[in-house]
């Protein structure tokens, strides 16, 4: 019966298990099958009022809905509840609105980032939180997930730029919070709750952004060190230089650096021996005018040569800047091609000083444990990726368990640091289990209240970011 229902409102855009291109609905970017999930119905819905129908729908039958937007999430929170529904936003996908006099843009949840990009291009403007795969992934995902990217150590990560949202609750109410304006003390805001609450208060349908100038000119260097202790130390020096702060610090361990660059035929590293380069450190600059963006840069390389490093190269046009950049944003698909579904992406965060304790202490625990690991990231903000992979002589069995204590140790550390477990990729489903690690019962139960006042039945994305 609630199927049938469901295809009155869906009609051909409502996949069944039959349909082959269902597979890919069935997972996000976690790959490891162990985590799959098989919803009972995929659905599209082109507009508001459509999603509006099928809470209230889902609501009635006590049905549990997933929201999805390009599938990109790398921890578990589009992974459906099993026999539940998928509701995918990638067909809600229009611009509605570019307002350059209000420094603005009103988008639907599907629109993909790096196309969004395209067009702020036009009008001298850009999105300045997006995150580092804006490729593919969507605006409703980076709200969803609160992501931030290379450049959140100078522009913040997405919640910073979202100033309205128009979102579905469990019961199939539409709210309409915030909107163009700067400011607003009208009764509670309840905007914030829905950035970065990965689908489990709302589904969100609508977006307003605020907008950022594009950067007159920007340059990039990638410098190169021989021990990581070095490049962590030098990040902590790029952060205080009198130039000001870089618009972006990546940090890539040597290993991987190596890995990503012999995956894209590039040029950029040096051919040395295995251990001759510790870590990488990819460094911009922007300014005003191109002046201002030359004399930050060469602030930042003496900078790097005062703490031991070397300039590997030194990017003054676009095509220089995107073969650094995409050097940078190959090392996790390095890391998939390495250990395909068995490894996990881990997104710690720690307040910036603790930068060069956290990398230290996943190296000790790359030493202590029957793993390999990957270290990259976004050393500017203190937010790393620390990439444990299943060793060869692993089996799966033992790879689970193995990544269960490499988990809990690192998580430890994290917290010890003044951090917690993820910055900008979410609990999903992945990382429930762990979450007392990083929070207290009280905030806990805190969370469970607002999810209860939102969703009493617990159907939208159950199993993603509180345990169940």
């Amino acid at each position: 019966m609630f199927l049938s229902e469901l295809r009155q409102i869906f009609g051909d855009r409502m996949l069944e298990p039959e349909v082959n291109k269902y597979d890919q609905y069935r997972h996000d970017m976690v790959r490891d099958p162990a985590w799959h999930r098989t919803p009972a119905a995929v659905v599209f819905p082109e507009n508001t009022d459509e999603v509006s129908a099928l809470l209230q729908l889902a609501s009635r039958q006590g049905v549990p809905v997933t929201s999805r937007g390009a599938g990109s999430g790398l921890a578990g929170g589009a992974i459906p509840a099993e026999g539940g529904i998928v509701c995918s936003l990638e067909r809600m996908n229009r611009v509605i609105e570019i307002d350059p006099w209000n420094l603005t843009v009103t988008v639907e949840p599907g629109v993909v980032t790096r196309e969004l990009d395209g067009m702020l291009a036009q009008h001298g403007l850009f999105f300045a939180g997006y995150p580092m795969s804006e490729e593919f992934c969507s605006i409703g995902g980076n709200v969803a997930t609160n992501a931030g990217g290379g450049r959140a150590i100078k522009y913040g990560v997405t919640g910073a730029h979202v100033l309205g949202l128009q979102a579905v609750t469990a019961d199939g109410t539409v709210l309409r919070l915030g909107g163009k304006r700067l400011k607003d003390v009208t009764g509670l805001n309840v905007l914030p709750l829905l950035v970065g609450s990965e689908g489990i208060l709302g589904v969100i349908t609508e977006i307003t952004l605020r907008l950022t100038p594009r950067p007159a000119a920007r340059r990039t260097l990638l410098a190169s060190f021989t021990h990581a202790a070095d490049a962590t130390a030098c990040v902590a020096s790029l952060r205080a230089a009198r130039a000001g702060v870089p618009s972006s610090i990546e940090y890539v361990d040597g290993r991987s650096a190596r890995g990503a660059a012999e995956n894209l035929r590039s040029t950029l590293l040096p051919d040395d021996g295995p251990d001759e380069t510790g870590a990488l450190l990819l460094i911009e600059s922007e300014g005003s005018d191109l002046a201002a963006a030359e004399a930050q840069i060469d602030a930042y390389a003496r900078i790097v040569g005062d703490a031991g490093g070397s300039i590997l190269a030194r990017a003054e046009d676009e095509a220089s800047m995107e073969a650094m950049w995409k050097l940078r944003k190959a090392v996790p698909w390095w890391v998939k091609r390495r250990s395909g579904p068995y490894h996990s992406v881990e997104d710690v965060s720690v307040p910036t000083a603790a930068v060069a304790a956290l990398v230290q202490g996943a190296l000790d625990l790359s030493g202590r444990f029957r793993l390999d690991v990957s270290i990259f990231g976004h050393a500017g903000d203190g937010n790393f990726h620390i990439n444990p992979m299943r060793a060869e002589e692993l089996n799966e069995e033992e790879w689970a368990e193995e990544l269960d204590r490499f988990l809990r140790a690192l998580y430890a550390i994290t917290v010890e640091l003044g951090g917690t477990i993820s910055g900008e990729h979410g609990i999903g489903r992945k990382r429930t289990k762990y979450l007392s690690i990083a929070l207290g019962a009280a905030e806990i139960a805190a969370m469970r209240a607002v999810k209860a006042a939102l969703d009493p039945q617990g159907i939208l994305n159950p199993g993603v970011l509180l345990p169940e």
